[in-house]
């Protein structure tokens, strides 16, 4: 047992062991403080998700649609037709439909035949819209229920003077008589499959961390032998090198595992190796102007970048804070660019830019890190070479002697 204290105490002693400790603790507060302010008062801002109402009915059904925009706790946004919500819908401008069909006042004089709304939703977002959506079709159903029992007595009492008793024996038959017709647009059927734009941001930050934190640690071993200059170059081929073997890695397991895209794998292939890029260097760029210490940024990027992107909650209701800094970060189009690929959506052109630019940006930024950092070329004194050389010879004598 002494033994064991003792080596412990070896452990403590080292730097590493100190850092990673240090690590472990920055984790718990870069997750609390991000994720638990990010996340406040989601629910109430969850009305700042925009529907539309397009009425197809025309002036007959104006009232049925002025009420349900106001009794609706959520943002409508105008349409004028059918074509234009559906792009506002695919756009994700909009998160649902809702459509009074043709001849719906009419329908609502015969007592004796259903009514149809319909509601046209969009799963091509995270798993959080879909049920928001589906708790607002409810309601607009209850709501429009409502309006025609209303509609149904007041008719019904002009035309016939029924008592009040009938009124409300009729009005309980009419209370159901709207029903919800919905359609599902880019339709997910496996809630695996939204959780991959999640997984992309969290799985590849994560390994171009350990990834840079690696090479720094190498680059700072080889300052004696090579050039700044040779260093970041030689990083950068490094990372090209990495960022193509995990994203073959990582698309050829969700192609394994049944994930599938609308544009085929290569292309899957190559958005995912733009976005592996695109973090490798922004992780890199933590390092280059912070050193060591830039770990602990990166841990601090990490939560920011899960929150931020909406990979976990749509961005609509987040803070204008997070909204704001999620447009200059490339976790924001790594998930719209993945969601349009894997759940459906508008391509990923607009996606594939923004995660170029940032890419050069911060490749742009760790270059001028570097030019403005002082010089240490590689070492040519002899003696100083005879001394490298000579290491580990010392090293293997240290082992040797050890052993015995």
């Amino acid at each position: 047992m002494k033994g064991i204290f003792q080596t412990s105490l070896l452990f403590l002693k080292n730097g590493a062991t100190i850092v990673g400790l240090i690590t472990a603790v920055l984790f718990q507060v870069f997750f609390n403080i991000i994720w638990l302010s990010g996340y406040d008062q989601v629910n109430e801002r969850m009305t700042e998700l925009a529907v539309t109402i397009v009425n197809e009915d025309g002036v007959a059904a104006e009232p049925v649609a002025e009420s349900l925009a106001v009794g609706l706790n959520f943002e409508i946004k105008p349409s004028e037709s059918m074509q234009e919500a559906r792009q506002m819908l695919t756009d994700r401008e909009v998160y649902m439909i809702i459509e009074i069909p043709s001849g719906f006042m009419q329908q609502a004089e015969d007592l004796s035949k259903p009514m149809t709304v319909k509601y046209v939703m969009n799963e091509s977002n995270v798993a959080t819209v879909k049920s928001v959506m589906q708790n607002v079709a409810a309601q607009v159903t209850a709501t429009l229920n409502r309006e025609v029992q209303e509609n149904g007595i007041r008719g019904v009492l002009n035309q016939s003077g029924m008592t009040a008793d009938q009124a409300d024996a009729l009005a309980l038959g009419l209370s159901s008589r709207v029903e919800a017709e919905v359609e599902r647009l880019n339709p997910v059927d496996n809630f695996a499959f939204s959780m991959v734009p999640m997984l992309i941001v969290t799985a590849t930050f994560t390994g171009a961390m350990l990834l840079g934190m690696n090479l720094q640690k190498v680059s700072g071993e080889l300052s004696g032998r090579a050039g700044k200059w040779e260093r970041f170059w030689a990083r950068n081929i490094v990372n090209l090198g990495a960022a193509v073997i995990v994203s073959l890695v990582g698309s050829g397991m969700m192609h394994v595992m049944g994930v599938s895209s609308a544009e085929g794998w290569l292309m899957l292939w190559l958005f995912q190796l733009l976005v592996t890029i695109s973090f490798i260097l922004m992780a890199q760029l933590s390092l280059l102007l912070l050193g060591n210490a830039g770990a602990w940024l990166n841990s601090a990027l990490l939560p920011l970048l899960m929150l931020s992107s909406g990979s976990t909650i749509p961005r609509d209701v987040m803070s204008e804070f997070y909204q704001g800094i999620g447009h200059y970060l490339p976790a924001t189009y790594a998930v719209e660019g993945m969601t349009n690929l894997v759940l459906g959506g508008n391509g990923i052109g607009r996606d594939a830019l923004f995660l170029g630019v940032i890419g050069v940006t911060t490749l742009t930024l760790g270059a001028f890190s570097i030019w403005i950092r002082r010089s240490n070329p590689a070492i040519s004194d002899p003696r100083r070479e005879k001394q490298l050389a000579t290491v580990p010879a010392v090293l293997e004598a240290s082992v040797s002697s050890s052993d015995h």
